[in-house]
């Protein structure tokens, strides 16, 4: 059982390049309970610092892992912080979420770059039954 009172101390110190924080994560990547321990600080901590690095750390887990939390994935995408939501892209794409192609592609590349958007609608078609 993982105590949150010490996942988020290290989550804070790993942001700030702990070492001991950093192997802490790095050795349990195949931890489906710290997985969503991780999880619930993303989408609820308070402090941006431990959310934001819980969402990175989500990112380093396998593609197993991840798609069993796709859900919690799409509802991070959409965060506005995007120290945390890129993170979330990043798990998406790493298991191949067509929902989260979607969303990156509606709502992170058409705003900036529509035309581009247009042609990668295109080129992944077959990906998007469009």
């Amino acid at each position: 059982m993982h105590k949150k009172n010490v996942i988020r101390e290290l989550l804070i110190d790993s942001t700030h390049g702990i070492q001991k924080a950093k192997t802490y994560f790095e050795e349990r990547l195949d931890d489906k309970l710290l997985l969503d321990v991780l999880v619930e600080f993303a989408l609820d901590d308070y402090s941006t610092d431990a959310s934001m690095t819980a969402s990175y750390w989500i990112s380093q887990f396998s593609e197993d892992l991840l798609r069993g939390i796709e859900d919690d994935l799409l509802v991070l995408q959409q965060y506005e912080l995007n120290s945390i939501s890129v993170h979330a892209l990043v798990a998406l794409g790493k298991i191949q979420s067509t929902r989260g192609l979607k969303y990156l592609i509606e709502s992170k590349i058409t705003p900036k770059l529509q035309w581009e958007a247009v042609a990668l609608k295109y080129h992944l078609k077959h990906l998007l039954d469009i």
